[in-house]
């Protein structure tokens, strides 16, 4: 899993490994470690009481949640991403999105066959 982060702009890329891994655990974890026990973590999981796609922050953990029936849609569908954009009040709005990856333009050595290359566009991703 990937993870591209902007001005109030997340964005998680899963490849066809994440997303058997999402669909058999209901959760999928990345860390990032920093040294001196500082460790990053972000997850996606599918939980069934949440209504629309969420996100929280705490303890140097980020979890986007997905309702259960979104998830489960885009599994099985040929649909590439999920998005919403959550109300931070004074005009500010956090814009999440989750999508299926694509192979990158300047990555030859990555996995193209755990990417969605047939789902992809023409012109392949320049991620």
């Amino acid at each position: 899993m990937k993870i591209r982060c902007t001005h109030n702009s997340i964005r998680y890329r899963l490849r066809k490994s994440d997303i058997a891994i999402l669909q058999a655990e209901k959760i999928i974890t990345e860390s990032v470690g920093f040294g001196g026990g500082v460790i990053f973590q972000f997850s996606l999981l599918i939980h069934p009481s949440n209504a629309e796609l969420s996100a929280q922050f705490e303890n140097q953990h980020l979890q986007i949640m997905l309702p259960t029936t979104v998830a489960e849609h885009w599994i099985r569908t040929n649909e590439v991403g999920i998005e919403r954009y959550l109300s931070l009040g004074k005009d500010q709005q956090l814009h999440l999105l989750i999508e299926k990856d694509f192979p990158c333009l300047d990555r030859a050595e990555e996995n193209r066959a755990d990417t969605f290359w047939e789902l992809a566009p023409d012109e392949p991703d320049n991620c």
